[in-house]
C-alpha cells in the first residue's frame, strides 16, 4: 500500500483544522502562509480529496476532512507512542532479560539482585532458565539466553567471560558429627568415611576426583547424586559425607549441616558472567549486569570467607 502523507503533512492538516486559519496555523508550525497553503494543497491533491471548505471568514473541514482527521490523531499518537516505546527499551526501562545460571548460583545470587533491580526496572521482564556445565554455555552461545551465570567457557569459544565469585569447594557433614568440631580437614578425610559424591555429569564432580587424585586420595562414592539438595539430604541422614562448593550451599539451608574447609589443595571454581562476544546486550541486560555485580561484591564476603554452620564446641 502507498504510504500517501508524510508526518509533516499530517501535523500540518490538523494544526489548520485544530486552530480553523491558515495565519494562525502557519505561526503555530513556524512557516509561511503560502507554505502552509502549499502543503494542504498538495495533501489533498495526493489524497484526491478536498478537505477545507473556505469562506472569507473561517475553514471548516469537509466530509473527507472530518473523516481523515481522527485517522490522522491516530496515525500522530502511534508513531509518537512507538518512539516513547523505543525509548523506554533504549534507556532500559523495558525489555526482556533472559538467564541462563546454574541452580546454586541462582539459588544464592540472583532472588537478592532481582529484588533490587525490579524495583527499579517494574517493566522488564526477566526469564530464568537453570542448568549445569555446558547446556548453560550453549544457550548463551545459540541465543537462548542474553546472559550466563557459570563457571567459564572453553577458550576457544566465542563467547566472554568475566568473573564474579570464588566458590570454594567444602566439606558438608552433620553438626553432631566429630569432624565437624574442627573449622578445617585435609581431602584425606574422603578415604575414611563413607563418601556421598556429586553425579560424573557435573564439573563440580570433576574438580573433586581432581583434588583427591592430586591429594594421593583412593575414594569410592557410596552414591552419586546430580541435585546438592539430595546430598544434603543423605548426609542430615547420616549416610555419610559430602564435597560440595559454598553457593550449593544456600540450596541446602540446614541447620542440622555444618561446612568446613578442605586443604591440600584447596580447591575453587570462578563463577561469573558469560556473554556471546559477537551480540550487543540490550540495555536491561547492561543494567540488570550492573546490579548483579552489586549484589556479587555484598555476596563475595560470605562466599570467600570463613565456612557456615555450627560452631566446634
Amino acid at each position: 500500500m502507498q504510504i500517501r502523507l508524510n508526518l509533516q503533512q499530517l501535523s500540518a492538516f490538523l494544526t489548520l483544522a485544530g486552530v480553523g486559519s491558515f495565519g494562525d496555523a502557519a505561526e503555530a508550525l513556524g512557516v509561511s502562509q503560502p507554505a502552509l497553503s502549499r502543503t494542504i494543497q498538495q495533501i489533498e491533491n495526493k489524497l484526491g480529496a478536498r478537505l477545507f471548505d473556505r469562506d472569507t471568514r473561517k475553514l471548516r473541514l469537509t466530509p473527507a476532512g472530518e473523516r481523515l482527521e481522527p485517522l490522522a490523531r491516530r496515525l500522530l499518537q502511534d508513531y509518537q507512542d512507538a518512539f516513547v516505546e523505543f525509548d523506554d527499551f533504549v534507556a532500559g526501562r523495558e525489555g526482556v532479560v533472559r538467564i541462563a545460571a546454574f541452580p546454586s548460583v541462582a539459588a544464592m545470587l540472583l532472588p537478592s539482585t532481582l529484588v533490587r533491580f525490579r524495583e527499579r526496572h517494574p517493566k522488564v521482564r526477566i526469564q530464568i532458565w537453570e542448568d549445569v556445565g555446558l547446556p548453560v554455555h550453549r544457550a548463551v552461545l545459540e541465543g537462548r539466553a542474553d546472559i550466563g551465570l557459570t563457571t567459564p567457557p572453553p577458550i576457544t569459544s566465542d563467547l566472554r567471560y568475566r568473573p564474579l565469585l570464588r566458590d570454594e569447594i567444602v566439606l558438608v557433614c552433620r553438626t553432631d558429627d566429630m569432624l565437624a568440631r574442627r573449622e578445617e580437614h585435609d581431602w584425606s578425610i574422603f578415604a575414611a568415611r563413607t563418601f556421598i559424591s556429586p553425579s560424573t555429569e557435573t564439573g563440580l564432580r570433576a574438580m573433586i576426583d581432581q583434588a583427591l587424585e592430586q591429594a594421593g586420595v583412593s575414594a569410592n562414592p557410596l552414591l552419586d547424586c546430580k541435585q546438592p539438595t539430595t546430598i544434603g539430604a543423605l548426609v542430615n541422614a547420616g549416610l555419610g559425607i559430602a564435597a560440595l562448593s559454598r553457593l550449593t550451599l544456600a540450596q541446602l539451608d540446614s541447620p542440622a549441616l555444618a561446612y568446613r574447609k578442605l586443604r591440600n589443595p584447596n580447591v575453587a571454581r570462578s563463577i561469573g558472567v558469560v556473554t556471546h562476544a559477537a551480540r550487543s546486550l540490550a540495555p536491561a541486560a547492561r543494567l540488570f549486569l550492573k546490579e548483579l555485580n552489586a549484589q556479587a561484591r555484598q555476596l563475595a564476603p560470605s562466599i570467600d570467607g570463613e565456612p557456615h554452620g555450627t560452631d566446634p564446641s
